[in-house]
């Protein structure tokens, strides 16, 4: 049998990580959401999947010791110095393992680990051979997790036996074989594709599961293959293993925030095309326009719908520069985090790790750039939004001043035109009463008339009663319409005075019209 067909003492790890509490951003969040836990009981309910799975039947009562927020096994009393774990042997397959739950930091960190104690060259396994490993595809990801799901990494180290190959894409093939085992026969999605391979401690480690992708398009989340060639990895590997589920955890976190600011960079594409979209329509029907007059008022209107929407747009506009600002800042704190790691883990192993440092100098590094630029190009379309808001309020307030100015004028107007109409009116009114009170005075002594008055002179004749009521009556109308007339000539002048101050004042507000009347 070929060499490159099988593999020896595989062992597979299992990382999990989960937030518990702190802010978590969405892709739909108008706000980074905080919560406070997630029940304990998801943590317990994962795990018996596992061991129901590998038809363990093992008590893991958890204990959320606060605040110190670390999990305790309750399986007897260990000091306060040893890692608190369940360990397990198995006969078929004939492996032993370990479970560790903890909490790092704000995250459930679920760790399965599960060797095979065989040495090479002696019972070997094929690729086909490895889904003892992962029965009922327990170790793949699940698609109803909770709130807060981070990622996972699955990592199987195997030996393969010498000559080492110079280049590793000659086990290229040899590695997905392993993957297809893992997954088994009929996955519910390909397995991933090969994303990077690299020499680590003298073996290769092949990664499958691109960073940039999320849980929609990379479903088998982080998988690493680790192939060796002699004995001496197996004697650095538990020397670092501990800070692995740190290392990871940084991974994970890193990735999955770069992947939620995808989701913002695309509402605020959207949001500036919209923008755009607008401001240009503005420009179109309402800026030219206003360069050869006035807008009209149903036009003055639709322009305050206009500003309306602009600023709605420009609020959810911030919201997305907010979270992706959030996002920059976090992979920069995870990115510290995970370099500090992974210092720690060459100083125990006594040698440089490249192929963890690369995603560190690479894909974590860029991921931070690519942000920073996003925000740049954001941050233009952010002043081009508020400018374009305050030409269209300048607008508004332009125009809506000369309308509500003219308005006043032409009111104004029509208000001294009724006012002169009704005095003019009063005005008759007044006159007419003058004079038929000017009438009556006269009109009352004719009563004295119809008696007759004697002439003077030759015998006694008097004036007859009707010649004389003649003459009253007429002297009567005479000094009513004098009396009216009089009175017109004078309030006539008097509102002639009045028009002129009043018409003085208005030619004052046409020339003036930033004065108190406009």
């Amino acid at each position: 049998m070929s060499n490159r067909s099988q593999l020896y003492a595989p062992s597979l790890y299992w990382f999990r990580y989960q937030y518990y509490k702190g802010l978590m951003v969405g892709e739909e969040s108008d706000s980074p959401e905080t919560f406070t836990s997630i029940d304990i009981a998801w943590v317990q309910e994962r795990y018996q999947t596992l061991l129901a799975a590998w038809g363990l039947k093992a008590d893991l009562p958890l204990r959320d010791d606060s605040p110190s927020r670390h999990f305790e096994l309750l399986q007897g009393v260990c000091p306060a110095t040893e890692r608190q774990r369940l360990g397990f042997s198995l006969k078929k397959p004939n492996c032993q393992g370990f479970i560790y739950p903890q909490v790092i930091h704000d995250c459930y960190a679920l760790n399965w680990a599960l060797q095979v104690p065989e040495k090479m060259g002696q019972d070997g396994y094929s690729c086909q051979e490895l889904a003892q490993l992962n029965p009922q595809q327990c170790f793949l990801p699940i698609s109803n997790s909770p709130l807060g799901d981070v990622g996972q990494t699955l990592l199987l180290t195997a030996y393969v036996a010498p000559p080492k190959p110079e280049n590793p894409k000659e086990l290229e093939a040899f590695a997905q074989g392993c993957l297809q085992g893992l997954v088994g026969e009929n996955p519910p999605q390909p397995p991933p594709r090969l994303y990077r391979c690299y020499s680590l401690l003298g073996g290769y480690l092949f990664e499958y599961g691109d960073p940039d992708l999320g849980v929609q398009d990379n479903p088998y989340g982080h998988v690493l293959i680790w192939f060796f060639f002699d004995e001496e990895p197996t004697q650095i590997l538990p020397q670092f293993y501990w800070q692995l589920i740190d290392l990871f955890l940084y991974y994970h976190k890193i990735t999955k925030i770069f992947q939620d600011s995808r989701g913002f960079y695309r509402i605020a594409d959207k949001l500036v095309d919209k923008n755009e979209a607008i401001l240009k329509t503005v420009q179109k029907d309402y800026l030219r326009e206003s360069k050869t007059g006035k807008l009209s008022e149903l036009k003055l209107e639709e322009l305050k719908g206009t500003l309306k929407q602009l600023l709605t747009t420009s609020l959810d506009y911030s919201k997305q520069l907010r979270n992706l600002e959030y996002s920059r800042n976090s992979i920069a704190i995870n990115r510290s985090n995970y370099q500090a790691v992974l210092a720690r883990m060459e100083q125990l192993a006594g040698g440089p790790l490249e192929a963890f440092r690369v995603f560190l100098e690479k894909e974590a590094t860029g991921f931070e750039t690519q942000i920073g630029a996003d925000l740049n190009y954001f941050n233009q379309g952010s002043m081009l939004l508020n400018q374009g808001i305050a030409t269209i309020r300048g607008l508004v307030d332009v125009d809506q001043a000369e309308c509500d100015r003219d308005r006043y004028i032409s009111e104004k107007e029509q208000y001294v035109k009724e006012n002169q109409a009704n005095q003019a009116l009063e005005d008759q009114i007044q006159s007419i009463g003058v004079g038929i009170a000017a009438g009556a005075i006269v009109a009352s002594a004719s009563g004295l008339m119809t008696q007759g008055i004697p002439l003077p002179g030759e015998g006694d004749r008097d004036i007859p009663p009707p010649t004389l009521f003649i003459l009253v009556l007429g002297l009567s109308v005479f000094c009513s319409w004098g009396s009216w007339k009089l009175a017109k000539n004078w309030i006539e002048k008097r509102r002639e005075a009045e028009k002129s101050r009043v018409e003085g004042q208005t030619q004052e507000s046409h020339e003036h019209p930033d004065s108190g009347d406009s």
